[in-house]
């Protein structure tokens, strides 16, 4: 009897994993319906985006229409969700993401008929990251390390110094910053201080987890900077360096596009940038050090933060059938296309070395390839995945609803701390309460 029913237990279950799989298989691409499906991005290679959308439209028979933002890009998405425009797929950082979740403008990817395949796909620890109240937020665009330190090989040596030199902290990058000045290199330090949402605000956020500290609590988000601790620590520094005059101060007001270009052109000496540049910066159509573009390795303390993009489906108002094309697109385009393979992740592996979340991509023997031919040296390829392993998420500010009014406050009162010589222990203060009005205002308790 027990036998029998035990039996019974197991063809049901199997029953159920066989049906499972089968829908997560059967998964059709091709809308079903002539409903066009509106995708929009910020502005990053977009002649890659409007290629992979015009593949899909051509070989699936879709009506994909694709747009580029560009400005505030997470103030003019939000506005766009709120007021239930014409907006279906966008770009989004986990922050952006949680915001946009809360304010009940999210179809998370739990909906998906292939969830569950999806999930498996991923690295656990990334599917934890854009992981909000238990549900997926959005599908993988890229994954990267920003803050990764470059360093302009060809000057370095220039200065007299070799691998053996390179800093293994922000405490000694900082003092080396006067040795570089000591031998001819003015301003040789070109630091994440940029105007975009993404710029100096990021940089303390990642400064401050580099140096063993928090912003605030992962868990409960309330404040957690002192003057002694990381906090403080990072903004006497810059003031130092900000004061001594080995920054360019004009970095305030670059866009992203402005820090870029500085940096290609091989004035300094070493700059916090996106780890996926590197490939950038050692080409010639970009660079004026080509080939000796490298970068700081781990020696026990991780340099910059997890910087992320998702693929995020809007819940606006759609018919069953049209919401059924929206997933289908998004499945093609962020995750597996018609032929089974990660097609758009592994493209922009192989265009730009943008990290996927996605084992497959990351772990196949072409990214690896790939990433060496990108890479100055063949040791910096180790380097870039020691980096990369031992970099910190700030769940504390990226994942909570405030994320963004936070990250335009700080923006603000960083630039002012070094532009009108703020005190730090005001700076620290001000901050803090900011994060304690703002849990306050969305009930965090």
């Amino acid at each position: 009897m027990r036998r029998s029913v035990l039996v019974v237990c197991v063809i049901a279950v199997l029953t159920l994993v066989i049906t499972t799989l089968t829908s997560a298989s059967e998964f059709k691409l091709a809308p079903e319906t002539k409903e066009k499906i509106y995708f929009r991005g910020w502005q990053y290679k977009t002649h890659i985006v409007e290629d992979n959308v015009a593949r899909y439209n051509k070989e699936m028979g879709g009506n994909v229409d694709y747009a580029t933002i560009t400005g505030d890009y997470p103030s003019l998405m939000e506005t766009q969700l709120a007021t239930g425009a014409q907006l279906d797929i966008l770009y989004g950082n986990p922050s952006s993401a949680c915001r946009y979740f809360d304010g009940g403008w999210v179809l998370p990817i739990d909906e998906m008929p292939n969830a569950a395949e999806i999930k498996a796909a991923l690295y656990p620890n990334l599917l934890k990251a854009w992981t909000y109240k238990g549900k997926l937020l959005g599908l993988p665009y890229f994954v990267t390390t920003r803050g990764a330190i470059h360093v302009n090989l060809k000057k370095y040596k220039e200065a007299g110094l070799t691998d053996a030199d390179f800093p293994a902290t922000w405490d000694e990058l900082y003092d080396q910053l006067y040795v570089l000045r000591d031998r001819g290199f003015k301003k040789p330090f070109l630091p994440h201080w940029f105007a975009e949402w993404y710029g100096i605000n990021w940089a303390f956020i990642f400064e401050v987890m580099n140096r063993g500290g928090r912003v605030a609590d992962p868990v409960t988000h309330k404040p957690l900077l002192t003057v002694d601790g990381p906090g403080g620590e990072t903004l006497r520094d810059w003031k130092r360096i900000w004061k001594d005059g080995l920054v360019p101060q004009e970095v305030l007001t670059y866009r992203e596009s402005d820090y870029l270009e500085a940096w290609g052109s091989g004035e300094y000496v070493m700059s916090p940038q996106q780890m996926y540049d590197l490939k950038k910066f050692n080409d010639p159509r970009y660079s004026k050090f080509a080939g000796y573009c490298s970068l700081l390795p781990y020696k026990g303390q991780s340099w910059g933060l997890i910087d992320s993009a998702l693929y995020i489906i809007s819940n606006r108002k759609r018919s069953a059938a049209h919401t059924r094309d929206v997933m289908r697109f998004a499945s093609w385009y962020g995750y597996r296309d018609h032929k089974g393979e990660i097609f758009v992740g592994q493209r922009w592996m192989d265009e730009s070395m943008l990290f996927s979340g996605y084992k497959e991509v990351m772990e196949s023997a072409k990214t690896k390839e790939g990433m060496k031919g990108s890479l100055s040296r063949s040791e910096d390829y180790k380097a870039v995945l020691e980096v990369y392993a031992n970099t910190p998420y700030p769940d504390d500010v990226f994942n909570v609803v405030w994320a963004d009014e936070f990250g335009s406050f700080l923006r603000e009162t960083l630039a002012n701390f070094l532009t009108q010589d703020r005190p730090v222990d005001k700076t620290i203060q001000a901050i803090n309460d900011k994060i304690v009005a703002l849990n306050k205002k969305y009930g965090i308790k």
